[in-house]
């Protein structure tokens, strides 16, 4: 059918059998599929009178424009054409696996008259091979196979390369390589090779032990000492290895454990992968967290489970998930495979293991945010703050000699820079260089619009020593704010100081003397980045006024400079370069220029026509 207006008067267009519907969004975009065992109803559901309070709901209602729907015959083959309609259109409020790769795999077909090991991407439905693996990187796949070949010398090469060899290469002679390309060991021998290899990638290494000491006591016994000494060898470096990759067949028993760990902003879903009672390999997606633990387990499964990866006997979920049985029946037609969620046991202590591995692959991903926590614990501490320094902001104030003030605000959520609540102000009721009044008027208004909004920072910082912080402290008081903690960085002013690193001070309310932070520490590093920042970007703002024009003619940044002066010192001098090596006394020679003015005139240019608040 055609696409209908995204609205419950349209709900009547859609049948009550099983199938896929699909928002989309105003150019016709899917925004969500999802699956239904009665389309209607499902639908309906969106725009019931029971409040949905799940958050993609709400985005969807936001964005959705039309939407439509693919009827099925039944619920497992709408589940099937909705993990396919993901795949192939990535809608942006459904769960997809970011992180999803293809692993590699070592592939054996003893049905081979000499069998030999491969790197595959791809495994197969075939009967009798044996897929080993999987493996996270194709460099530890291939430095499993190298380190196979010293033990157990079997074949490289590929079919037509062997069939038309003549003489051995270069791994028969350094022995990683028996070469049955010249008939060089009998089939009944490199069997038994392949088999021994087997036996070791399936971890079964105590009876291969055996089997190897047998044959080494055999040899020894008859004056065989060259065998022996090849065994001997074997044995040791078996005896050696501790990380043994291990085997999935499709007999085998194997089952994978699904860790979750939900963050404010992401759900991080860990896979490890448990064959023959040992964690072969582990692989990490991550997903937007405005979806439920249902919707993100069921959708998962669906679309980890593939051509390119066995499905195991069993799947151990943190919780239930909706539709698991139908998932089974989808899952089985690869193989048995029963979804589990174990409550005690040996199985339990997997699934704890692999959530806590979820938290931890979070944490190594945004590592920058749990030492964020530790330093605003840590600012919170030292500073004897009433609140936790979620969120911080920092005011500084600039001006060029005096005129065109400016402030600014630079916002910090969890210690990182939140740049949509960057802010910009022009000074309107100060004139001149008053860096005091000027940071009472910005602090006034963001104040007054934070209590209108209810969105008041839990720390305000202000750029300056003891009377920046004064002027604003009589602005918390009338407007009697005491949920917000207030404090002012200052930078050292003694000679003294000076030469001790130029140690920060932090004044505080009512605090006579100032908190001096360990150079080194974290807690002073937050303060200083929200300060450079709140600088940078009042600077910026003046570049910004330049660059537009607001400021008509540079000269004219001069307090006491108008449009005559400034042209009567380009007339005199005959242009900036020369008007910039002027001195004090040359300049007081053009009518109407002061030696205050003149003196003023230098300082500007001496300090490059910026003067700070400092």
């Amino acid at each position: 059918m055609p696409a209908v207006p995204f609205d419950p008067a349209h709900l009547d267009a859609f049948p009550t059998e099983p199938g896929v519907y699909l928002f989309l969004g105003a150019k016709g975009q899917i925004l969500y599929v999802g699956k239904a065992q009665n389309l209607r109803s499902r639908v309906r559901s969106y725009f019931g009178q029971v409040q949905d309070f799940r958050p993609v709901t709400a985005l969807v209602h936001g964005q959705a424009r039309t939407m439509d729907y693919i009827a099925t015959r039944d619920e497992k083959e709408a589940l099937l054409l909705e993990n396919s309609l993901i795949k192939k259109h990535a809608p942006r409020y459904n769960v997809r696996l970011r992180d999803d790769k293809t692993y590699f795999s070592l592939r054996l077909d003893p049905r081979e008259t000499w069998p030999w090991f491969r790197i595959v991407r791809k495994r197969r439905r075939e009967e009798g091979v044996y897929y080993f693996g999987p493996y996270t990187s194709a460099l530890s796949c291939r430095r499993t196979l190298q380190f196979l070949h010293t033990l157990f010398p079997l074949r490289t090469c590929t079919d037509h390369v062997l069939a038309n060899r003549t003489r051995p290469c270069i791994s028969h002679e350094i022995g990683r390589c028996s070469a049955p390309c010249v008939d060089l060991v009998t089939r009944e021998e490199y069997l038994k090779n392949v088999e021994q290899a087997v036996l070791f990638l399936r971890g079964k290494c105590a009876d291969l032990l055996d089997m190897l000491r047998e044959k080494m006591r055999r040899a020894s016994a008859a004056l065989d000492y060259e065998s022996a000494a090849l065994y001997r060898d074997r044995i040791r470096a078996i005896e050696a290895t501790v990380a043994r990759p291990q085997v999935t067949k499709r007999t085998g028993k194997s089952f994978d454990v699904v860790g979750l760990y939900r963050a404010e902003d992401e759900v991080q879903l860990v896979v490890q992968s448990v064959r023959d009672g040992v964690l072969s390999a582990q692989s990490e997606f991550r997903v937007p967290a405005y979806h439920d633990a249902d919707e993100i387990l069921r959708s998962f499964l669906v679309q980890f489970y593939g051509p390119t990866r066995a499905v195991p006997e069993e799947v151990l979920l943190p919780e239930d998930c909706g539709d698991m049985a139908l998932i089974e029946e989808a899952l089985s037609e690869d193989g048995a495979v029963r979804i589990l969620v174990p409550e005690r046991g040996e199985k339990r202590r997997q699934l704890l293991l692999a959530e806590r591995n979820a938290e931890r692959a979070w944490l190594q991903r945004h590592g920058d945010r749990g030492g964020a926590h530790a330093a605003l614990e840590a600012l919170q501490e030292k500073l004897q703050l009433v609140h936790f320094p979620h969120r911080i902001e920092c005011f500084d104030i600039s001006n060029l000699m005096g005129t065109h003030v400016v402030g600014s605000c630079a916002a910090f959520t969890d210690a990182r820079p939140d740049k949509s609540r960057y802010r910009r102000y022009k000074i309107r009721s100060v004139e001149g260089q008053d860096d005091f009044a000027g940071m009472a008027e910005i602090l006034r208004r963001r104040l007054q619009r934070g209590l209108k909004e209810d969105d008041l920072p839990d720390l305000i910082v202000i750029d300056g020593g003891r009377g920046q912080l004064g002027a604003v402290e009589e602005i918390f008081r009338e407007l009697e704010i005491d949920s917000v903690d207030l404090i002012s960085l200052a930078k050292a002013r003694s000679r003294a100081m000076v030469a001790e690193k130029r140690k920060e001070r932090v004044f505080k309310p009512d605090q006579t003397r100032p908190y001096v932070l360990d150079q080194d520490s974290e807690a002073l590093r937050v303060l200083i980045q929200a300060r450079d920042e709140a600088h940078r970007f009042a600077i910026t703002y003046h570049r910004r006024l330049r660059s537009k024009g607001q400021i008509s003619s540079v000269l004219e940044l001069i307090p006491g400079i108008g449009k005559r002066k400034a042209q009567a010192l380009l007339k005199t001098f005959g242009g900036m370069a020369a008007l910039r090596a002027a001195s004090e006394e040359d300049l007081t020679t053009v009518p109407g220029i002061s030696p205050q003015l003149a003196r003023a005139i230098r300082l500007w240019f001496e300090t490059g026509g910026l003067v700070e608040n400092k």
